[in-house]
C-alpha cells in the first residue's frame, strides 16, 4: 500500500477562494480539486463565473483571498520572467480562439512550441524538424493536414476552431482550458468538433477542463460535470446524475433563483 506521503496530489487545487471584482464576488469555493485525465465540463448561466474559473487556473487572475494550486504551484509563477515551463503546462483555448489571421495553419499550430524553441528560429520561421514533424502529424490527427498551408483568414469556423485545439495540443501541456470553445458552431458542427477534442486529449491523458452552455453535450463528453450558479459550485459529480431537472435548475432566471438560499443552492445534485 502506497505511503500517505506518496498520495497523487491534484492536478488543480483551490482552497477558500474568493474572487471580487470591486464589491461583486464573481466566486466563492471552499474547495475544487481536479485530478489528471479529468475532463471536467463547467456548467452555468452567463456571469456564473465559468471564464473567472478558467482565467484563476491559467494565472490571468490573482485570487482576491485562498490559493489556486496547478501542478503543485501557483499558477501565477508561471507568468513571471524565467519561468517559461510552468506557463506552458496550461494551455488556453479562449472563445475568440485568437489565431494570427494573416499566418498559415502550420505557422499558427507551430506558435504552441514557441516556449521549446529559441526567439530569433521563430521569428524568422526556423523550427527544428522534429518540431515540424509534430505539427504535421497534429494536422493530420485533427484532420487538417489538406489544409496546413491555407491562411487562417479563409477558414471556416469549424476549421478554426480545429487550429486552436491543434495548437493547444503541440503546447504538450497538461491541462488544457477551453472556454465556450464550440459556442460559434452549429449543434452538429459542435458535436464533432468536442467528440475529436475529447478523444485527442483522451490520448494523451491531458487534463481537460471547459466551460460550456449545452448539458447535453457535457453529459455525452464529461467524465465529471461541475455546475456554477452565483459564484457558487452547485453540482459537483458524474455526468449521468446531472439531470434534467439539475440542468433546468442550474439555468433557471436570475429572478427566479433569488427565493432559493445559498445552503439550497450547494445541495443540488446530492
Amino acid at each position: 500500500m502506497a505511503s500517505s506521503g506518496n498520495a497523487v496530489r491534484p492536478v488543480v487545487e483551490l482552497h477558500d477562494l474568493h474572487m471580487l471584482f470591486n464589491t461583486v464576488c464573481a466566486l466563492d469555493i471552499g474547495s475544487l480539486r481536479i485530478q489528471r485525465a479529468e475532463r471536467v465540463f463547467v456548467l452555468g448561466r452567463s456571469g456564473s463565473g465559468k471564464s473567472t474559473l478558467s482565467r484563476l487556473i491559467k494565472g490571468r487572475l490573482k485570487p482576491s483571498t485562498g490559493r489556486v494550486s496547478v501542478l503543485n504551484r501557483d499558477p501565477l509563477q508561471g507568468r513571471t520572467r524565467g519561468s517559461g515551463r510552468g506557463a506552458r503546462r496550461v494551455a488556453m483555448i479562449d472563445q475568440e480562439f485568437h489565431l494570427i489571421p494573416r499566418l498559415s495553419v502550420v505557422d499558427n499550430v507551430l506558435t504552441g512550441c514557441l516556449g521549446r524553441v529559441a526567439g530569433w528560429r521563430s521569428l524568422v520561421g526556423w523550427y527544428p524538424e522534429e518540431e515540424l514533424g509534430k505539427a504535421e502529424s497534429i494536422l493530420r490527427e485533427v484532420n487538417l493536414n489538406s489544409m496546413a498551408h491555407r491562411r487562417v483568414e479563409t477558414l471556416s469556423g469549424g476549421q478554426r476552431q480545429r487550429t486552436a485545439i491543434a495548437r493547444a495540443l503541440m503546447q504538450e501541456a497538461d491541462v488544457i482550458l477551453a472556454d465556450e470553445p464550440v459556442s460559434n458552431l452549429d449543434p452538429e458542427l459542435a458535436e464533432d468538433a468536442l467528440d475529436l477534442f475529447v478523444e485527442c486529449v483522451r490520448r494523451r491523458k491531458v487534463t481537460l477542463v471547459v466551460n460550456l452552455h449545452q448539458p447535453s453535450l457535457a453529459r455525452k463528453f464529461a467524465s465529471r460535470i461541475i455546475g456554477l450558479s452565483d459564484g457558487c459550485v452547485v453540482y459537483d459529480g458524474p455526468p449521468e446524475n446531472f439531470t434534467e431537472e439539475a440542468a433546468a435548475f442550474l439555468y433557471q432566471a436570475p429572478e427566479d433563483d433569488k427565493v432559493i438560499s445559498l445552503e439550497g443552492r450547494r445541495r443540488i445534485g446530492a
